[in-house]
Protein backbone atom coordinates (compact mmCIF):
# COMPACT_ATOMS: atom_id res chain seq x y z
CA UNK A 1 0.00 0.00 0.00
CA UNK A 2 2.86 2.37 0.84
CA UNK A 3 4.53 1.66 -2.51
CA UNK A 4 1.25 2.43 -4.28
CA UNK A 5 1.01 5.76 -2.44
CA UNK A 6 4.56 6.62 -3.52
CA UNK A 7 3.78 5.78 -7.15
CA UNK A 8 0.61 7.87 -7.09
CA UNK A 9 2.50 10.74 -5.42
CA UNK A 10 5.25 10.67 -8.08
CA UNK A 11 2.67 10.68 -10.91
CA UNK A 12 0.67 13.56 -9.38
CA UNK A 13 3.87 15.51 -8.68
CA UNK A 14 5.03 15.16 -12.27
CA UNK A 15 1.56 16.13 -13.55
CA UNK A 16 1.39 19.28 -11.39
CA UNK A 17 4.88 20.41 -12.32
CA UNK A 18 4.10 19.77 -15.99
CA UNK A 19 0.94 21.89 -15.75
CA UNK A 20 2.84 24.67 -13.97
CA UNK A 21 5.56 24.68 -16.61
CA UNK A 22 3.18 24.77 -19.55
CA UNK A 23 0.85 27.43 -18.17
CA UNK A 24 3.65 29.87 -17.39
CA UNK A 25 3.14 33.33 -18.83
CA UNK A 26 6.89 33.57 -19.35
CA UNK A 27 6.86 31.09 -22.26
CA UNK A 28 6.63 32.06 -25.95
CA UNK A 29 3.10 31.85 -27.34
CA UNK A 30 1.78 31.90 -30.87
CA UNK A 31 -0.62 34.82 -31.34
CA UNK A 32 -2.54 35.99 -34.38
CA UNK A 33 -4.94 38.81 -35.19
CA UNK A 34 -6.87 39.89 -38.29
CA UNK A 35 -8.11 43.43 -38.84
CA UNK A 36 -9.24 45.30 -41.98
CA UNK A 37 -7.83 42.65 -44.31
CA UNK A 38 -4.46 42.40 -42.57
CA UNK A 39 -3.41 39.31 -40.60
CA UNK A 40 -0.62 39.41 -38.04
CA UNK A 41 1.11 36.24 -36.83
CA UNK A 42 3.84 36.15 -34.20
CA UNK A 43 5.58 33.85 -31.76
CA UNK A 44 5.97 36.11 -28.73
CA UNK A 45 9.37 36.77 -27.22
CA UNK A 46 8.51 37.50 -23.58
CA UNK A 47 12.04 37.82 -22.21
CA UNK A 48 15.72 37.98 -23.10
CA UNK A 49 19.08 38.00 -21.34
CA UNK A 50 20.34 41.37 -20.15
CA UNK A 51 22.94 43.39 -22.08
CA UNK A 52 22.53 41.53 -25.35
CA UNK A 53 20.60 41.67 -28.60
CA UNK A 54 17.13 40.28 -29.27
CA UNK A 55 14.93 39.97 -32.32
CA UNK A 56 11.14 39.96 -32.60
CA UNK A 57 9.75 38.51 -35.81
CA UNK A 58 6.22 38.55 -37.18
CA UNK A 59 4.37 37.78 -40.37
CA UNK A 60 1.94 40.23 -41.93
CA UNK A 61 -0.31 39.28 -44.83
CA UNK A 62 -2.50 41.76 -46.68
CA UNK A 63 -2.31 44.38 -49.42
CA UNK A 64 0.87 46.45 -48.96
CA UNK A 65 0.42 49.20 -51.51
CA UNK A 66 2.98 52.03 -51.79
CA UNK A 67 3.04 54.23 -48.70
CA UNK A 68 1.76 51.57 -46.32
CA UNK A 69 4.21 51.10 -43.44
CA UNK A 70 4.29 48.31 -40.85
CA UNK A 71 5.56 49.90 -37.65
CA UNK A 72 6.92 48.67 -34.33
CA UNK A 73 5.64 50.78 -31.40
CA UNK A 74 7.67 50.57 -28.17
CA UNK A 75 7.18 52.23 -24.78
CA UNK A 76 9.68 54.93 -23.83
CA UNK A 77 11.43 55.38 -20.49
CA UNK A 78 8.86 55.92 -17.72
CA UNK A 79 5.96 54.54 -19.78
CA UNK A 80 4.16 51.28 -19.06
CA UNK A 81 1.02 49.34 -20.02
CA UNK A 82 -1.18 52.14 -18.63
CA UNK A 83 0.32 54.72 -21.01
CA UNK A 84 -1.90 55.48 -24.04
CA UNK A 85 -0.52 53.42 -26.91
CA UNK A 86 -0.30 56.38 -29.30
CA UNK A 87 2.41 57.88 -27.06
CA UNK A 88 4.80 54.98 -27.65
CA UNK A 89 7.84 55.48 -29.83
CA UNK A 90 7.69 54.24 -33.44
CA UNK A 91 10.25 52.60 -35.71
CA UNK A 92 9.62 50.94 -39.10
CA UNK A 93 9.62 47.15 -39.12
CA UNK A 94 12.48 45.74 -41.21
CA UNK A 95 11.65 43.46 -44.14
CA UNK A 96 13.05 39.93 -43.84
CA UNK A 97 11.16 38.39 -46.78
CA UNK A 98 8.74 40.56 -48.74
CA UNK A 99 7.34 37.58 -50.67
CA UNK A 100 6.02 35.90 -47.52
CA UNK A 101 5.42 39.06 -45.47
CA UNK A 102 8.14 38.35 -42.91
CA UNK A 103 9.22 41.35 -40.81
CA UNK A 104 11.45 41.83 -37.78
CA UNK A 105 12.95 44.36 -35.40
CA UNK A 106 16.19 44.17 -33.41
CA UNK A 107 17.00 45.90 -30.14
CA UNK A 108 19.58 45.81 -27.36
CA UNK A 109 18.48 44.52 -23.96
CA UNK A 110 18.88 46.48 -20.75
CA UNK A 111 19.73 45.43 -17.18
CA UNK A 112 17.79 42.57 -15.60
CA UNK A 113 14.57 43.62 -13.92
CA UNK A 114 13.72 46.20 -16.59
CA UNK A 115 11.00 45.75 -19.18
CA UNK A 116 9.28 47.50 -22.04
CA UNK A 117 5.88 47.24 -23.75
CA UNK A 118 5.22 47.04 -27.47
CA UNK A 119 2.70 46.43 -30.21
CA UNK A 120 2.61 46.72 -34.01
CA UNK A 121 0.48 48.69 -36.41
CA UNK A 122 0.04 49.52 -40.09
CA UNK A 123 -0.43 53.10 -41.30
CA UNK A 124 -0.89 54.52 -44.77
CA UNK A 125 0.95 57.39 -46.47
CA UNK A 126 -1.30 59.99 -44.82
CA UNK A 127 -0.74 58.59 -41.34
CA UNK A 128 -4.12 56.88 -41.17
CA UNK A 129 -4.29 53.73 -39.05
CA UNK A 130 -5.10 50.63 -41.09
CA UNK A 131 -4.68 47.93 -38.40
CA UNK A 132 -3.04 47.38 -35.03
CA UNK A 133 -1.71 44.25 -33.35
CA UNK A 134 -1.94 43.96 -29.57
CA UNK A 135 -2.74 41.12 -27.17
CA UNK A 136 -6.29 39.79 -27.00
CA UNK A 137 -7.31 42.21 -24.24
CA UNK A 138 -6.09 45.22 -26.21
CA UNK A 139 -3.02 45.70 -24.04
CA UNK A 140 0.53 45.80 -25.40
CA UNK A 141 2.89 42.85 -25.28
CA UNK A 142 5.59 42.87 -22.63
CA UNK A 143 9.28 42.09 -22.93
CA UNK A 144 11.32 41.48 -19.75
CA UNK A 145 15.07 41.69 -19.35
CA UNK A 146 16.38 38.86 -17.19
CA UNK A 147 19.73 37.63 -15.93
CA UNK A 148 21.18 34.16 -16.35
CA UNK A 149 20.59 31.97 -13.28
CA UNK A 150 23.53 29.64 -12.45
CA UNK A 151 22.89 25.90 -12.43
CA UNK A 152 23.92 25.63 -8.78
CA UNK A 153 21.03 27.99 -7.94
CA UNK A 154 18.28 26.74 -10.20
CA UNK A 155 19.12 23.06 -9.59
CA UNK A 156 18.42 23.04 -5.81
CA UNK A 157 15.40 25.31 -6.35
CA UNK A 158 13.81 22.77 -8.71
CA UNK A 159 14.77 19.89 -6.40
CA UNK A 160 13.12 21.47 -3.36
CA UNK A 161 10.07 22.35 -5.46
CA UNK A 162 9.75 18.68 -6.43
CA UNK A 163 10.18 17.56 -2.79
CA UNK A 164 7.51 20.02 -1.65
CA UNK A 165 4.93 18.78 -4.13
CA UNK A 166 5.75 15.11 -3.50
CA UNK A 167 5.49 15.45 0.30
CA UNK A 168 2.22 17.39 0.14
CA UNK A 169 0.75 14.71 -2.13
CA UNK A 170 1.91 11.98 0.29
CA UNK A 171 0.33 13.87 3.20
CA UNK A 172 -2.85 14.20 1.14
CA UNK A 173 -2.99 10.44 0.56
CA UNK A 174 -2.44 9.69 4.26
CA UNK A 175 -5.16 12.20 5.18
CA UNK A 176 -7.80 9.74 4.05
CA UNK A 177 -6.74 7.31 6.79
CA UNK A 178 -7.50 9.99 9.38
CA UNK A 179 -10.80 10.82 7.71
CA UNK A 180 -11.77 7.16 7.87
CA UNK A 181 -11.24 6.97 11.64
CA UNK A 182 -7.51 6.27 12.13
CA UNK A 183 -5.93 8.29 14.98
CA UNK A 184 -2.25 7.91 13.98
CA UNK A 185 -1.28 11.29 12.50
CA UNK A 186 2.46 10.51 12.32
CA UNK A 187 2.60 9.95 8.51
CA UNK A 188 0.71 13.20 7.91
CA UNK A 189 2.90 15.11 10.38
CA UNK A 190 6.10 13.64 8.92
CA UNK A 191 5.38 14.56 5.29
CA UNK A 192 3.99 18.00 6.15
CA UNK A 193 7.15 18.71 8.16
CA UNK A 194 9.33 17.70 5.20
CA UNK A 195 7.22 19.82 2.87
CA UNK A 196 7.47 22.95 4.99
CA UNK A 197 11.26 22.56 5.22
CA UNK A 198 11.51 22.07 1.44
CA UNK A 199 9.20 25.03 0.78
CA UNK A 200 11.29 27.26 3.04
CA UNK A 201 14.62 26.24 1.49
CA UNK A 202 13.41 26.35 -2.11
CA UNK A 203 11.31 29.48 -1.74
CA UNK A 204 13.48 31.64 0.48
CA UNK A 205 17.28 31.07 0.43
CA UNK A 206 17.26 29.67 -3.09
CA UNK A 207 14.24 31.75 -4.05
CA UNK A 208 16.08 34.91 -3.01
CA UNK A 209 19.06 33.87 -5.13
CA UNK A 210 16.81 33.03 -8.09
CA UNK A 211 15.18 36.45 -7.90
CA UNK A 212 18.50 38.23 -7.63
CA UNK A 213 20.12 36.54 -10.60
CA UNK A 214 17.00 36.65 -12.79
CA UNK A 215 15.41 40.01 -11.89
CA UNK A 216 17.87 41.93 -9.71
CA UNK A 217 15.55 41.81 -6.70
CA UNK A 218 15.49 39.66 -3.56
CA UNK A 219 11.87 39.19 -2.49
CA UNK A 220 8.60 40.73 -3.61
CA UNK A 221 6.08 38.92 -1.47
CA UNK A 222 3.87 40.91 0.89
CA UNK A 223 4.55 43.20 2.66
CA UNK A 224 7.57 44.01 0.45
CA UNK A 225 5.89 43.64 -2.94
CA UNK A 226 3.01 42.17 -4.90
CA UNK A 227 4.73 39.67 -7.18
CA UNK A 228 2.32 36.76 -7.70
CA UNK A 229 5.00 34.05 -7.81
CA UNK A 230 6.62 35.10 -4.52
CA UNK A 231 3.23 35.47 -2.86
CA UNK A 232 2.06 32.03 -4.00
CA UNK A 233 5.16 30.55 -2.37
CA UNK A 234 4.52 32.55 0.78
CA UNK A 235 0.88 31.48 1.13
CA UNK A 236 1.79 27.82 0.71
CA UNK A 237 4.56 28.14 3.30
CA UNK A 238 2.24 29.84 5.81
CA UNK A 239 -0.36 27.08 5.48
CA UNK A 240 2.18 24.26 5.73
CA UNK A 241 3.76 25.92 8.77
CA UNK A 242 0.34 26.09 10.41
CA UNK A 243 -0.29 22.41 9.71
CA UNK A 244 3.17 21.50 11.00
CA UNK A 245 2.50 23.30 14.29
CA UNK A 246 -0.91 21.64 14.50
CA UNK A 247 0.61 18.13 14.15
CA UNK A 248 3.91 18.62 15.99
CA UNK A 249 2.80 16.15 18.67
CA UNK A 250 2.96 13.28 16.16
CA UNK A 251 6.30 13.98 14.48
CA UNK A 252 7.89 11.04 16.27
CA UNK A 253 6.51 7.53 16.13
CA UNK A 254 4.62 6.17 19.08
CA UNK A 255 1.28 6.74 20.74
CA UNK A 256 -0.82 9.51 19.14
CA UNK A 257 0.38 12.87 20.42
CA UNK A 258 -1.66 15.83 21.54
CA UNK A 259 -2.95 18.01 18.71
CA UNK A 260 -4.74 21.28 18.37
CA UNK A 261 -7.44 19.51 16.38
CA UNK A 262 -9.01 16.07 16.17
CA UNK A 263 -7.51 13.48 13.77
CA UNK A 264 -10.42 13.96 11.36
CA UNK A 265 -9.89 17.73 11.37
CA UNK A 266 -6.19 17.19 10.65
CA UNK A 267 -7.21 14.94 7.75
CA UNK A 268 -9.33 17.76 6.36
CA UNK A 269 -6.43 20.19 6.71
CA UNK A 270 -4.20 17.69 4.88
CA UNK A 271 -6.68 17.60 2.00
CA UNK A 272 -6.75 21.39 2.16
CA UNK A 273 -2.96 21.52 1.75
CA UNK A 274 -3.24 19.55 -1.47
CA UNK A 275 -6.12 21.72 -2.71
CA UNK A 276 -4.14 24.89 -2.00
CA UNK A 277 -1.09 23.56 -3.80
CA UNK A 278 -3.15 22.57 -6.86
CA UNK A 279 -4.70 26.05 -6.95
CA UNK A 280 -1.26 27.63 -6.72
CA UNK A 281 0.17 25.52 -9.53
CA UNK A 282 -2.87 25.93 -11.78
CA UNK A 283 -2.56 29.73 -11.59
CA UNK A 284 -0.10 30.51 -14.41
CA UNK A 285 3.47 31.18 -13.33
CA UNK A 286 4.54 34.83 -13.78
CA UNK A 287 0.93 36.07 -13.94
CA UNK A 288 0.40 39.39 -12.18
CA UNK A 289 -2.72 40.68 -10.45
CA UNK A 290 -3.61 44.19 -9.33
CA UNK A 291 -1.90 45.55 -6.22
CA UNK A 292 -5.18 45.85 -4.33
CA UNK A 293 -6.35 42.32 -5.14
CA UNK A 294 -2.95 40.82 -4.30
CA UNK A 295 -2.75 42.50 -0.90
CA UNK A 296 -6.36 41.70 -0.03
CA UNK A 297 -6.01 38.00 -0.85
CA UNK A 298 -2.63 37.59 0.84
CA UNK A 299 -3.41 39.41 4.08
CA UNK A 300 -6.85 37.79 4.34
CA UNK A 301 -5.41 34.31 3.85
CA UNK A 302 -2.58 34.83 6.35
CA UNK A 303 -5.05 36.27 8.86
CA UNK A 304 -7.42 33.31 8.41
CA UNK A 305 -4.61 30.78 8.96
CA UNK A 306 -3.48 32.66 12.07
CA UNK A 307 -7.03 32.60 13.44
CA UNK A 308 -7.28 28.85 12.78
CA UNK A 309 -4.11 28.25 14.76
CA UNK A 310 -5.19 30.50 17.64
CA UNK A 311 -8.62 28.86 17.77
CA UNK A 312 -7.05 25.41 18.02
CA UNK A 313 -4.52 26.58 20.60
CA UNK A 314 -7.17 28.21 22.81
CA UNK A 315 -9.37 25.12 22.55
CA UNK A 316 -6.50 22.88 23.65
CA UNK A 317 -5.58 25.17 26.57
CA UNK A 318 -9.20 25.25 27.66
CA UNK A 319 -9.42 21.45 27.51
CA UNK A 320 -6.18 21.07 29.48
CA UNK A 321 -7.46 23.48 32.12
CA UNK A 322 -10.66 21.52 32.56
CA UNK A 323 -8.73 18.27 32.91
CA UNK A 324 -6.42 19.72 35.58
CA UNK A 325 -9.25 20.99 37.81
CA UNK A 326 -9.59 19.03 41.07
CA UNK A 327 -12.75 16.93 41.32
CA UNK A 328 -14.97 18.07 44.20
CA UNK A 329 -16.39 15.26 46.31
CA UNK A 330 -19.95 15.49 47.43
CA UNK A 331 -20.48 15.95 51.19
CA UNK A 332 -21.85 12.92 52.99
Amino acid sequence: MKIMRIIVAVVLTAALLYVARNTSRGRPEFVTHTENGYTFEMMTVPKGLEHGMETIRLKITGEMEPGVKPTFRQSKFGQDETTPLHKYGAVPLLVEDSATGEYFTEFSTLARGDRFYYYCEIRDATGGLRASFTSDDGKPFVFKFIGEVPTYIIGPHIFFMFVTVFCVVMAFLYSFKLLSGDTDAHPLAFYIFLSVVATFLGGYPWGFAMNYYAFGTIWEGVPFGTDATDNKTQLLFVYLLFLTLATVGSLRKGPPGRHLYSPKALGRFGVGAFGLMVAIYVIPHSIQFSVGLTKTVCYSFIGLVALLYLAGLLSRLKSRGQQSRPVRRAKS
